[in-house]
């Protein structure tokens, strides 16, 4: 499986922008700073992939792994949306685990769900995140 480090994120990235028209995806991370939308569409085995896929620093795998999360799969199924807490929100409540991680380990989940797409829905995904943020700024 891939594994997630600076060089990989900044070939994702590049292709991202491919498939977004008049922003790139840093643009419209700016634009939603406190709150980015994505949905994640990960399969059953790349959800039991370890957390180490996602390439996190020592402190966001050591703060993860201490409250139990060891695949990419835990993380969504502890730390999503709900009504009242956003996931980012419910990471910080973890020991050691300021915004900035929790920041990390949501954009690197986000990375490892487009890197794993086929590439013939990449182009749709990235119309639906380009729509979720856009409709929540308006």
């Amino acid at each position: 499986m891939m594994k997630l480090d600076s060089e990989e994120v900044q070939r994702i990235t590049r292709e991202m922008n491919r498939y977004l028209d008049g922003i790139t995806i840093e643009e419209l991370m700016m634009i939603r700073q406190k709150r980015f939308f994505y949905e994640v569409r990960l399969s059953e085995t790349q959800c039991k992939q370890e957390i180490m896929t996602l390439d996190l620093s020592q402190r966001a795998y050591n703060c993860l792994r201490r409250a139990g999360v060891n695949t990419v799969g835990q993380i969504l199924d502890r730390f999503h949306d709900t009504g009242d807490q956003s996931s980012k929100h419910q990471l910080q409540q973890l020991k050691n685990l300021g915004k900035g991680t929790a920041d990390e380990i949501l954009m690197k989940l986000f990375f490892y769900q487009f890197s794993v797409l086929p590439e013939e829905k990449r182009a749709s995904y990235m119309k639906r995140v380009l729509e979720m943020n856009i409709q929540a700024v308006a």
